[in-house]
Parts: C-alpha cells; sequence; structure tokens
C-alpha cells in the first residue's frame, strides 16, 4: 500500500492506505479536525489486510462493502494520471477482513472476504473503487445508499467519516472512527471530486457523504502530502463509478 504524498497538478498521486500499527515512525491518518462517530455510521466499516494496512468502507449491501480499489491492490509508488498502468496486481479476497467496531485494532473481525469485484484496466484516476464481497451477510447494520446520478457542485458541503489518525502528526492515534461535517467541495471533473481538508491516510476508500441525503456520491482514492491546512486536498473517484461495481457484484 502506497503513503499519502503530494497531490500536484500533473496528477503524481499516491493512495491512502495506510499500516495499522501503533507506534512513532508509522503514518496513519484519518479524518481532521473531526469527532468521534459514536455510532453515527455504523455501515462506515474498517477493512484490514493480513500486512496490517489500514482501509475505510461502506456496507452498501448486506454482503457488499465499496472501498478503494488501491486498498485492495499493489500500486506503482506515484500515481501519473497519463499513464496507462496504475496497478500492478490485486491483492487475494482470503487476505482482507471487514471490521465493523468503533476500534478497528481491538474490535473483532465481522466478515471475511470471498470475492473481490474491481473495474478493467489497471488504472486508478476515475477508476478507483472496489467492492468486497463478504462470506456472510451483515444483517444487524443498515446499509448505505449510493446516489450514482448526485453530482455534487463546487462549494456544497460534503461530511467525511474514516479510522485513523486526525492530523499530520504519527502521535495522534489510530484506528477509531471519527466524522466531520461541512467539508467543502473545490473541484469537480468527469469521474472525481476533489475536496478540502476533512481526510488523510487511512481514509482510503472512505465514502463521500451527500450533506443533505446522507447517501454516498464517492469513495476516496488520494490526496495531498499534508492533511492539515487551507491548501489540504483529497480526491474521490465518484459513485457512478462505483455504482457499476456494485450491479456486478450482486
Amino acid at each position: 500500500m502506497n503513503r499519502w504524498v503530494m497531490l500536484v497538478a500533473a496528477c503524481l498521486l499516491t493512495a491512502c492506505a495506510a499500516s495499522a500499527e501503533r507506534g512513532d515512525d508509522e503514518r496513519v491518518d484519518d479524518v481532521v479536525r473531526g469527532a468521534r462517530d459514536r455510532g453515527r455510521h455504523p455501515a462506515v466499516v474498517a477493512i484490514r489486510t493480513r500486512a496490517g494496512e489500514l482501509c475505510t468502507g461502506a456496507l452498501v449491501a448486506p454482503r457488499l462493502v465499496l472501498t478503494a480499489r488501491h486498498c485492495v491492490s499493489a500500486t506503482v509508488d506515484f500515481i501519473d494520471c497519463s499513464a496507462r498502468r496504475q496497478v500492478l496486481g490485486d491483492l487475494p479476497a482470503a487476505s482482507l477482513r471487514v471490521v465493523t467496531d468503533e476500534d478497528a485494532l481491538r474490535g473483532p473481525t465481522a466478515a471475511y472476504v470471498a470475492r473481490v469485484v474491481v473495474p478493467a484496466g489497471r488504472r486508478l484516476c476515475g477508476a478507483d473503487a472496489a467492492v468486497l464481497v463478504l462470506d456472510r451477510a451483515l444483517t444487524e447494520i443498515a446499509p448505505l445508499a449510493v446516489d450514482d446520478r448526485a453530482l455534487p457542485r463546487e462549494g456544497d458541503a460534503v461530511t467525511v467519516v474514516g479510522y485513523g489518525l486526525r492530523g499530520d502528526s504519527p502521535r495522534a492515534g489510530v484506528g477509531l472512527r471519527y466524522t466531520r461535517s461541512g467539508v467543502r467541495v473545490v473541484a469537480v471533473r468527469d469521474d472525481e471530486v476533489v475536496t478540502g481538508e476533512g481526510t488523510c491516510g487511512g481514509d482510503s476508500g472512505s465514502p463521500l457523504l451527500d450533506a443533505r441525503t446522507g447517501r454516498i456520491v464517492g469513495v476516496l482514492s488520494r490526496g495531498s502530502d499534508r492533511c492539515v491546512g487551507g491548501d489540504s486536498l483529497a480526491v474521490w473517484t465518484r459513485a457512478s463509478v462505483a455504482q457499476r461495481l456494485i450491479d456486478a457484484a450482486r
């Protein structure tokens, strides 16, 4: 998994999964300036890999979790959006598990992953989404709805939810579900949405929620090297891309 690095105009970007180990040297970041979720978004889940990586996802059906493709793949170190090949290979489904507890590190495994559905091709830009098919239905949690027709506009307020740290310091803590409302959309592209400060590494795959409907309008793909400050940015794959994968996984 790649670290969160500088967001530059040429789109030399990397993904934002993070190591879930506790310690001073790991870079694991989450919702910035947020608050403990405390049950507000139970369908937002943590994804753990056998190697100890941590990502975020959203339950969109009892057996389906929506996340970022780079969370379930090996990728190049820097994502150049002009390059054709950004994904080197996909992780085996058996190496992935889902935690629904608000503490991703202490909570028990809720389900294992039986199958992964990803887009065709080897690009992440505009296509950084994946659907995990679980080995059991999580019927105790109401899934989040996906709004594949929604097109956020510049200036719109959105809500972000994810696991990990809340800033750039590796001492900020990791693995707790946090949320922040009032995050602003700063740009809209064909298949991507760009927002300001609010997310960081470890939020990879988290859902971008419409502030009015609570529905998913994007999946977190990548972001800037620093997570705190007015120049912090995050790039989200639009929900229309994700919906095609959900339909294929059903």
